[in-house]
């Protein structure tokens, strides 16, 4: 009983060791997006969630601060128009 597989792979080594060209073209391109395009995901996606906070506070400052000011001078201006003859 002897197996054959080992002869056969002693005897041509070559043919083992060089990868096909779909292989060697599928390997690298699952290993970039592990290794590339995945962290650059979560990158973008945590810049993007800072961002969205930071737009947030300060719609909430000018909401509370800024808009009733300009609200009163609006309505002074008002008062003043209603108040002048033409």
């Amino acid at each position: 009983m002897t197996d054959t597989s080992l002869s056969d792979d002693t005897s041509q080594p070559s043919e083992t060791i060089i990868a096909s060209e779909p292989e060697a073209t599928k390997t690298p391109q699952r290993g970039i997006w592990r290794r590339v395009l995945r962290p650059l995901a979560f990158i973008l996606t945590a810049q993007y969630t800072i961002v969205l906070l930071i737009s947030l506070t300060v719609v909430g400052t000018v909401r509370t601060l800024v808009l009733p000011q300009i609200l009163a001078s609006l309505q002074a201006i008002t008062a003043v128009l209603k108040h002048t003859p033409y």
